[in-house]
């Protein structure tokens, strides 16, 4: 009695010990998995300029607004973080096929979908967007997952001038 009780207090324990090493790792790891963050090579202006009429030419997309962040902050009273730029961008027809169900409505939160264009502080100008890849995988296997890999496609030939593939890390 004693060596299956000791085998499952072993269990119990080993299964709560893995439940923190993966919840560790996910946390460590989480930063760079759901987010992209890509050095540019050109300036600021034209970064922004040439992410806008990259995705205005690429087919069913078009840019929604451009939104100066370092600005609605200033005049809202929050202190300068420097140039910051959104550019939101939407296609119409994807947007259609996933919030045509109501069950995929919820996804709506994400759309127009966002890349953000930033200056550090050090003058690295940065593209910043989420990691599209990611979250198509896990939606895997069904609709919205279907719509989210021609997304991921579509963004990543925008952002071919710089060479940039999503990737898990």
């Amino acid at each position: 009695m004693n060596v299956k009780l000791g085998v499952v207090i072993g269990f119990i324990l080993g299964m709560v010990m893995s439940l923190f090493v993966v919840g560790f790792v996910f946390k460590v790891a989480a930063p760079t998995m759901l987010f992209k963050e890509i050095k540019s090579s050109y300036d600021f202006d034209k970064t922004v300029n040439l992410i806008v009429q990259r995705i205005n030419h690429q087919k069913g997309w078009h840019v929604t607004t451009v939104i100066d962040q370092e600005k609605e902050i200033l005049e809202n009273g929050g202190l300068d973080v420097g140039r910051v730029k959104i550019i939101k961008f939407c296609n119409a027809k994807l947007s259609g096929e996933m919030l045509r169900d109501d069950s995929n409505k919820y996804m709506s939160v994400k759309m127009p979908l966002s890349i953000s264009v930033y200056e550090k502080s050090n003058g690295e100008v940065m593209i910043g967007m989420m990691n599209g890849y990611i979250m198509a995988r896990l939606f895997a296997g069904s609709k919205v997952g279907d719509i989210m890999e021609n997304v991921v496609k579509d963004i990543e030939s925008v952002m071919s001038f710089l060479h940039f593939q999503f990737t898990i890390f």
